[in-house]
């Protein structure tokens, strides 16, 4: 995408984590100039979200975001402005792009209901993929206040995960590159009585080529990526490709 003058975006931006940080890094590669807008306490207040004695305050939000801007685009031209309403100054004219997460579209769709009211023209939207979890659930302000993750997409609790190989000589190789991502796991599998799915929060599937190398299959309850090819056809073949996929999305 060409970089546009103006790119714009807004949240609570609560316990900044990496889901927000994807939002902020693609509004700054695609902006000339970034303007971020941050919910206020009171807007907050009157937004009830889950957990919400554990969300942090307006000026914690906005040191942690300053922080990170500055830290990870030192030399960019960009401001931050309190956000007291649904629209804040996305609705203004000179907007080139609107910086929105799958999760959020909606709320985009709706400013440019809104600018169409006013009769100005819409803006574009880029929609960002949700950044996803160990288990492969969505990175979430929610999940982080609900201490199921961390800010980093790591799981607190041990993860739970089905190991499914196609040639029981991987089954080794996989279980130590597993380990070594997810220390704390739980490996289930094989058990021709239980299916892999029962107490698994994600469920790996290995399956070697017939040309060599293998596809590697990630999926949860409500997610599955698309299969990856490792290519090779030693044991460090497939343990470097594991320790490669599996790492925080």
């Amino acid at each position: 995408m060409r970089r546009v003058r103006l790119a714009v975006l807004g949240g609570t931006f609560d316990h900044l984590h990496v889901g927000h940080q994807a939002l902020l890094a693609s509004a700054f590669r695609t902006g000339r100039t970034v303007a971020v807008g941050l919910t206020t306490d009171r807007f907050v207040a009157d937004h009830p979200k889950p957990f919400p004695q554990r969300i942090q305050t307006y000026a914690a939000r906005r040191a942690a975001l300053m922080r990170w801007i500055r830290t990870n685009f030192p030399r960019r031209t960009w401001w931050l402005v309190p956000l007291q309403d649904p629209f804040g100054r996305s609705v203004e004219p000179g907007v080139d792009l609107l910086v929105v997460s799958h999760d959020t579209a909606a709320g985009g769709r709706a400013v440019n209901r809104e600018r169409r009211r006013l009769g100005r023209p819409p803006v574009r939207l880029l929609v960002v993929p949700l950044a996803l979890a160990d288990d492969l659930e969505p990175v979430s302000s929610r999940r982080v206040r609900a201490r199921t993750i961390r800010p980093n997409g790591h799981r607190i609790s041990p993860i739970g995960i089905a190991l499914a190989v196609s040639d029981p000589r991987d089954r080794p190789v996989a279980e130590r590159a597993v380990r070594q991502v997810f220390p704390r796991a739980r490996i289930l599998g094989p058990n021709p009585r239980i299916p892999l799915r029962v107490g698994a929060d994600i469920t790996l599937r290995i399956a070697r080529r017939p040309g060599g190398g293998w596809n590697v299959t990630e999926s949860s309850p409500r997610v599955r990526l698309r299969p990856q090819f490792v290519p090779g056809s030693r044991s460090a073949d497939l343990q470097r490709g594991l320790l490669s996929l599996l790492r925080p999305r």
